[in-house]
């Protein structure tokens, strides 16, 4: 696809930038899917742009195009939006993490505060199981 760099994409914040197809062949490589399949997508999504789009609107595009060839690699292009999803501050997603780490079989506890040699530490996860203690920054 050539570049089209008369489109500008307004991004969730409000600011306008060029588009750039690098960026979207870049997420959805790390999607996992394949060289074909992103030469496809970014091909179509560049199809249906113009100015003044928003990101938000060529992630859908580009979502519902990857859902059609590639379900594995849709669901992860969709966690990043998952996660931010559960909430601005930070918070469901260590509860999230302690969840997960917990039916692994580790005693958990979320939002830790350790009494440091000089400060107090904020910790997000604090994990047990057995002999070995970890803390996890989410």
């Amino acid at each position: 696809m050539k570049e089209q760099k008369e489109i500008r994409v307004i991004k969730r914040n409000g600011d306008q930038v060029l588009f750039d197809s690098g960026k979207l062949r870049t997420s959805l490589k790390r999607s996992g899917a394949g060289n074909k399949v992103v030469d496809d997508i970014v091909e179509e999504v560049g199809k249906s742009l113009f100015d003044g789009i928003s990101t938000r609107q060529i992630y859908k595009k580009a979502f519902s195009l990857l859902r059609k060839r590639s379900r594995p690699s849709a669901s992860r292009y969709k966690l990043k939006r998952a996660i931010v999803e559960l909430g601005p501050t930070g918070f469901p997603f260590e509860k999230f993490v302690g969840e997960l780490l917990y039916h692994q079989g580790y005693k958990t506890e979320v939002d830790v505060i350790i009494r440091g040699h000089c400060v107090n530490h904020e910790v997000d996860v604090v994990l047990e199981k057995e002999a070995e203690h970890y803390m996890v920054e989410c």
